[in-house]
C-alpha cells in the first residue's frame, strides 16, 4: 500500500490544533482526501500526537462517492515512534486493509534496530515473486509514514531516509526546492507558508516486478511548521 501512503500524505488538510505551549506535548487532529482532476477518491481522518518524546500517529482511510461503487477500499494505518536529535525513530507499525471481500494486514515491531515482521496476512516471507532482503541490510530502517515525516521533521529537507514496509526497501532521498505560500480556498481556511521538497524513491530490494514498472520513482511534498521546529507534511 505504499504508493495510496505516499498520495494521501500528500493531501494532509489539517483543520484544528491543541498543545501545551510550556512543553514539546502536542496534538493535532488530520482530515486528508485525494483527488485527481476534481475528482474525490477517498477521504480519511486521524490524528498525531506527541507527548514525551513519543510520538504516534493513526489515519483511517476509505474510498468515497462515485469511485466507491468500484472500488471499496479501506485502510487503518498507525505509527509509534520515539523523537531523539530532530528525528523520529519508528517503534511499531501497523497496518489493515480490506479490498471487497479481501482483508490484510501487516504488523512490524522497529525495536532493537532491526524491523521484525510480528503479524502478515498475506505474509511477505512466503511470497516467492520477492527476493528475501538480509537482515544487516534492514538495520536502523523506518516505517513508511515516519520515513515521510522525516523529510522535513526539522525543516531541512535534505537528507536520505531508508524505510521498510515489511516487504520492500526503498530510500526516500529528499532535496528542499523553495519556500511556498499556500493560498486560502476550499481546502484550507487561511493561507500559510510551507517549504517545498522534492524526493526520489530509491528501490533497493524486495520488489516484484510488476511493482518495480508500477510504483512511483518521484514526487513533491509541501512540509509546514506547526510548532518549535516541527514540521509536518
Amino acid at each position: 500500500m505504499k504508493n495510496k501512503i505516499i498520495i494521501f500524505i500528500s493531501f494532509f488538510l489539517i483543520y484544528s490544533l491543541h498543545h501545551n505551549n510550556h512543553s514539546n506535548d502536542f496534538k493535532k487532529e488530520l482530515f486528508l482526501s485525494s483527488y485527481i482532476k476534481g475528482i474525490n477518491l477517498a477521504d480519511a481522518n486521524g490524528f498525531i500526537t506527541i507527548k514525551d518524546n513519543q510520538f504516534y500517529i493513526s489515519i483511517k482511510a476509505q474510498t468515497v462517492g462515485f469511485f466507491s461503487v468500484f472500488t471499496k477500499w479501506k485502510q487503518t494505518i498507525s505509527s509509534k515512534g520515539v523523537i531523539t536529535n530532530s528525528n523520529i525513530q519508528s517503534k511499531l507499525y501497523k497496518s489493515e486493509d480490506e479490498r471487497g471481500d479481501k482483508k490484510g494486514h501487516i504488523y512490524i515491531n522497529y525495536n532493537n534496530n532491526y524491523p521484525k515482521i510480528i503479524s502478515a496476512q498475506p505474509d511477505p516471507r512466503e511470497d516467492d515473486r520477492r527476493k528475501s532482503i538480509n537482515k544487516e541490510l534492514l538495520k536502523n530502517t523506518l516505517d513508511p509514514i515516519i520515513g515521510i515525516i522525516n523529510i522535513g521533521f526539522n525543516g531541512a529537507c535534505d537528507t536520505n531516509k531508508i524505510i521498510f514496509d515489511g516487504k520492500r526497501k526503498y530510500i526516500l532521498k529528499s532535496n528542499y526546492l523553495s519556500v511556498d505560500e499556500i493560498k486560502k480556498n476550499n481546502f484550507y481556511n487561511a493561507t500559510f507558508k510551507a517549504i517545498k521538497c522534492a524526493f526520489e524513491i530509491d528501490k533497493v530490494a524486495g520488489y516484484t516486478k510488476k511493482e518495480l514498472k508500477k510504483y512511483p520513482k518521484n514526487g513533491i511534498i509541501w512540509f509546514r511548521k506547526e510548532k518549535n521546529n516541527l514540521y509536518l507534511p
